[in-house]
């Protein structure tokens, strides 16, 4: 995302626009589309979505891994943990307060700031004494009538970025072996669709607390040199379609 404003709204820049779009104009055009024909089509799209009502409200807060990685320090690290290695409820102010957490992930961040997004979307909630307690071990970004902006677009970004690489692999790729991989049932009840989302959820969350664990363990210094390093990791998303696509071909 862009730093730049204008009239109080974070804009897209053209780059992070044009690496989503790719992967789906590559994609359209290896299934044979002509290019005036995704062009009128992306045109019919975007008239329908400014005649569409977005139930959520988005909201900036800008990027995304600086509170992830707030919430992973809270989790790990030994100076916000209890006596039974759990994360403490914190004060703002204090040698281990919320305050110094924040600023040993983000030196320049507003810790007020911080922590009102964090409340907003229900990853903490203040105690009856006045401190801070964390309710969730990864850092959760929609509420029931808002979502946060930048977090969307990463994960957009993200998976147009492991398509589009998937897409221009070579024989000469040295890269690892990205996958896109998914499991799915179309004679699924609402109930059982209901029942299926909080398992996936719970069972998800232990899987990326152990991929989170690993990634800790083999990750190098803030500090060790200016190597050229790269962002891994791995997402996970739910599935549900609507009633009279269910069962439509791809």
């Amino acid at each position: 995302m862009t730093d730049r404003t204008r009239q109080g709204m974070t804009t897209i820049d053209t780059r992070r626009a044009s690496a989503l779009l790719f992967p789906i104009a590559a994609f359209l055009h290896a299934g044979g589309m002509a290019n005036q024909e995704a062009l009128d089509i992306f045109a019919a799209a975007l008239k329908k979505v400014s005649k569409t009502s977005v139930g959520r409200k988005m909201e900036h807060i800008g990027h995304p891994t600086r509170y992830a990685d707030i919430v992973a320090m809270w989790v790990r690290n030994k100076r916000f943990l209890d006596r039974r290695g759990w994360p403490r409820a914190l004060r703002i102010e204090g040698r281990a307060g919320f305050a110094a957490l924040v600023r040993s992930v983000a030196e320049q961040a507003d810790p007020v700031a911080v922590l009102a997004v964090l409340k907003r979307y229900g990853n903490v909630k203040r105690t009856k004494e006045g401190a801070y307690e964390l309710v969730r071990p990864f850092f959760y970004t929609s509420s029931s009538n808002g979502m946060a902006y930048e977090p969307v677009a990463y994960f957009l970004s993200d998976a147009s970025s492991t398509l589009s690489k998937i897409l221009k692999r070579s024989k000469r790729w040295r890269g690892p072996d990205l996958f896109w991989q998914k499991t799915e049932n179309v004679r699924i009840s609402e109930a059982t669709a209901k029942r299926f989302t909080a398992f996936a959820k719970e069972r998800g969350l232990l899987f990326l607390d152990e991929l989170d664990d690993w990634l800790e363990a083999h990750s190098e210094p803030k500090r060790a040199g200016r190597r050229q390093r790269r962002r891994v990791g791995l997402g996970i998303f739910s599935i549900y379609s609507d009633r009279e696509s269910s069962e439509a071909s791809p």
